[in-house]
């Protein structure tokens, strides 16, 4: 995306989050996250995708068609090579940023799409023959996209379930599929 597009793209929002907050309609929600992902592993070579649990939380703040959203989500894994006497533990730690947009279908129903960018770090741990070995994963900055459905269970409670998709580093995605629950705050 050209430097002009971003720019461009920035002012929209800018405004739009102006706009809503000056007309009283901004609200903050606040959603804990539960999940599995499945992502690409660089250690040991091979690179190797692994399917692993994840948790998190995401928070948004806009009104229902444009929100920001910032998400923080971690993940573990372990696999056991008994025949190479060998294990590998790896962890990763995300942090994103992005915006998001609800489209109502119903007044208890709606779809939502998001993108933005997304922070990585983790660190690989390889025991074999009881002596270990750590490869901390270099920080990585990749785009993220997805979509999902947002259920209401109330005025100010909400069930979502979604799946992003997002670039990793041989140009290929990972996929997180999440469950949450959405709390909403008011008008801050």
């Amino acid at each position: 995306m050209t430097t002009m597009k971003q720019f461009f793209i920035l002012i929209v929002s800018i405004f739009l989050f102006q706009e809503a907050y000056a007309a009283g309609e901004a609200k903050l929600t606040f959603e804990p996250l539960y999940g599995v992902e499945t992502r690409l592993v660089r250690y040991p070579e091979p690179s190797r995708y692994v399917t692993s649990a994840t948790y998190g939380a995401r928070v948004l703040y806009g009104v229902t068609l444009l929100s920001g959203e910032a998400e923080y989500t971690a993940s573990k894994s372990r696999k056991d090579y008994p025949s190479d006497d060998q294990k590998v533990e790896d962890s990763v730690e995300r942090a994103s940023l992005g915006l998001r947009s609800t489209i109502p279908v119903a007044s208890f129903i709606g779809f939502y799409f998001r993108a933005g960018g997304r922070a990585s770090q983790g660190e690989t741990k390889i025991t074999t023959a009881g002596v270990t070995e750590t490869k901390d994963n270099p920080l990585r900055i990749d785009p993220y996209a997805g979509t999902g459905i947002q259920i209401a269970l109330g005025s100010a409670l909400a069930v979502n379930a979604g799946v992003t998709m997002i670039r990793n580093f041989e140009n290929k995605y990972d996929a997180q599929y999440t469950l949450g629950l959405s709390a909403r705050f008011g008008n801050l």
